[in-house]
């Protein structure tokens, strides 16, 4: 988990300790601090680490990138989706086919893209790529690879 996960996490836990607290020495608000501590720890445990999850999925791995087995692929096509990553980078959809470990197969993938460098990618286009070591269908476009 992300450092800025563990710290929204950890202090989401401090918030339901305190809602905890008002529960045993309030008894008017029992009910209503108890649920809310609930929702606050629930959230903190299973919420904050599946919304990081969900966000790293559509931003890129940093671990494919860090530890997968490079190769290239060619764009056969792109389209940027309207969702964005930081307000700034559109998550684009690519259509790849990969080359890597000796064999060459069809991906679709979404990853964030700088907006710059988006107008610099084209069908056609050979791209340096890093693929999952279990997971072929897991491949993350090394834009700084490609771009130098």
């Amino acid at each position: 988990m992300r450092l800025w996960s563990k710290v929204v996490s950890g202090m989401m836990l401090f918030i339901a300790a305190i809602f905890a607290g008002v529960a045993i020495y309030v008894p008017e608000a029992r009910r209503e601090t108890a649920v809310a501590a609930v929702i606050l720890i629930t959230a903190a445990l299973f919420g904050i680490p599946a919304l990081l999850r969900f966000f790293m999925s559509l931003t890129g791995d940093e671990e494919v990138l860090a530890n997968g087995v490079l190769g290239s692929a060619t764009i056969t096509s792109l389209k940027p989706t309207a969702w964005r990553y930081n307000r700034q980078y559109p998550i684009t959809r690519f259509h790849l086919k990969v080359e890597a470990g000796g064999a060459s197969y069809p991906v679709e993938i979404k990853q964030a893209v700088n907006p710059e460098l988006l107008q610099r990618l084209a069908p056609g286009m050979v791209v340096k790529v890093r693929v999952h070591r279990e997971n072929h269908k897991k491949v993350v476009i090394d834009l700084a690879e490609s771009t130098t």
